[in-house]
């Protein structure tokens, strides 16, 4: 049995650039990780089997199963993976747990299957899964365009700053957000981001903390609001990753992070918060899983 990381994902910025005519949005966005992560327990056997210590995210309706499922069948393979997931990461919160958690395991089959699949391959195969899976595979800092799987390395240094993630207890659903977020453009309440196109990295640092979908979020949950507010009181640097609900703080150091993190749980503002550090590198790269 293997036990690997998969870690929580922060947007660094997040543009909408453009609806597509089948409802899918063209973004511009940045990608880094975070020491916070779900811990896969991973072993060989006959079928696919996928566990999880919430256990209504177990079993064939887990992101996991399917791109298992998936994976071994384009491949033909006969045997299968039994996967236990410890989830730390919350549902629904912008960190992107369930891409990670399919991506590690997507990484681990590709090695333990003797696949050995290219990286692009396997951004080939996961997109469809969902839009957040490629960055997990790139496995480095990364600025994104298209639905999130053009890749390319993030070209600035990342803040050296003490990070907060705090999430504020409810969770909220990608696509009434992308909704919300499609009506108040139909409407003229909001605009799209201009593109730069593809292979154009926007360098200027003006950029950090930039979301589209906040105002959307916003809207729809009061509480992400609060906390939201609360943390640009009180840090230099506050913004919500992907389409929320958890919102991200820097600070200068370990004890202004920690002291915030404590407050926000006694006012009621956050019921998961963490305190780390800003990543440029997926840790399963040092462990060469999947190659």
């Amino acid at each position: 049995m293997i036990h690997l990381a998969a870690p929580a994902k922060i947007n660094l910025h997040l543009y909408v650039t453009a609806i597509r005519p089948d409802g899918m949005h063209e973004l511009d966005t940045s990608f880094a990780f975070t020491e916070a992560s779900d811990l896969l327990s991973i072993e060989r056997s006959e079928l696919i089997q996928v566990g999880c210590s919430n256990e209504q995210l177990s079993g064939e309706k887990n992101l996991v199963f399917k791109i298992l499922r998936a994976f071994k069948e384009q491949y033909a393979v006969e045997q299968g993976l039994s996967v236990f997931i410890e989830k730390n990461i919350p549902e629904q919160a912008g960190l992107g747990g369930g891409s990670s958690d399919a991506a590690t395991a997507l990484l681990a089959a590709n090695k333990l299957w003797g696949i050995h699949a290219s990286m692009d391959q396997l951004i080939a195969f996961a997109t469809p899964f969902g839009a957040d899976i490629p960055c997990f595979l790139f496995g480095q800092a990364s600025i994104a365009h298209g639905i999130g799987e053009k890749l390319q390395e993030y070209p600035q240094k990342l803040p050296a700053k003490q990070l907060l993630l705090a999430w504020p207890g409810t969770g909220l659903s990608t696509a009434e957000v992308f909704h919300h977020f499609d009506q108040s453009v139909a409407s003229g309440d909001h605009t799209l981001t201009s593109p730069k196109g593809v292979d154009t990295i926007r360098r200027d640092s003006g950029s950090l903390g930039e979301n589209d979908l906040e105002g959307s979020a916003c809207s729809l949950s009061p509480e992400v609001s609060q906390l939201l507010q609360h943390l640009r009181n009180h840090s230099e640097k506050a913004w919500m990753s992907g389409s929320g609900s958890t919102c991200v703080a820097l600070f200068d150091d370990l004890r202004q992070a920690n002291a915030m993190a404590d407050t926000l749980k006694q006012l009621g503002l956050a019921t998961w918060t963490h305190v780390g550090n800003i990543h440029s590198r997926h840790p399963l790269q040092a462990e060469h899983i999947g190659t």
